[in-house]
């Protein structure tokens, strides 16, 4: 049963994605470019469903590295998302954090390795940055490029990040912007600004 959950999570989203109109604007440049330099992703924790297919198709040739939590939750996300190539680093914000990140610095020597996170993960305040990001764009000295999904039709479940659930046949806008800077001697001011320009690329709904 442990394998075949992920196999089939796999196939569903495999399908729903299958189903759905993309329209691509990538104005950061870095989508279907496996030779652009190394960059971190930031995307909404509600957008999680559609970035391991999405990074599978328009990422190919790269290498992702991102933060699952250590939770059995976290298990199963690890799982399934390693069936689209996804690596993932355990730990979090609020657990296991600083091994995660000392992991993830070391793996950015790799020039092909993009590091992904969600900047308002893993408990929120939904569509709020949270400073882990900026810390770690500093320490790689990695731009920030943001990634968002907008779908014409979908089902926001429940939860404290209202994740979406895409409904099949609907249209999916795909969205980067960026590249944003964090300079290594970064003022508390200039980190507020672009904590702002973040949330602002990134957007609401």
């Amino acid at each position: 049963m442990k394998k075949f959950l992920p196999w089939f999570s796999e196939w569903i989203i495999r399908l729903l994605v299958f189903t759905l109109r993309v329209k691509v604007e990538d104005h950061a440049g870095v989508l279907e470019k496996p030779d652009h330099p190394p960059v971190i992703l930031a995307f909404w924790h509600n957008r999680l469903f559609l970035m391991p297919p999405f990074w599978e198709r328009y990422c190919r040739g790269r290498v992702c590295m991102t933060f699952i939590s250590r939770s059995r939750d976290g298990q199963f996300m690890t799982d399934v998302a390693a069936r689209f190539g996804v690596q993932a680093t355990r730990g979090s914000s609020s657990k296991h954090g600083m091994a995660a990140a000392l992991t993830a610095i070391r793996a950015a020597h790799n020039e092909r390795l993009d590091i992904v996170i969600t900047p308002d993960g893993p408990r929120g305040p939904r569509y709020e940055i949270q400073s882990g990001i900026l810390r770690l764009a500093q320490a790689t000295q990695r731009p920030i490029v943001t990634l968002t999904t907008i779908l014409g039709w979908k089902i926001t479940l429940k939860s404290w990040d209202r994740f979406q659930l895409p409904l099949p046949f609907s249209t999916c806008r795909l969205i980067t912007e960026g590249p944003i800077v964090v300079p290594e001697n970064a003022t508390e001011e200039e980190l507020t600004t672009i904590r702002i320009r973040v949330g602002e690329a990134l957007g609401a709904d």
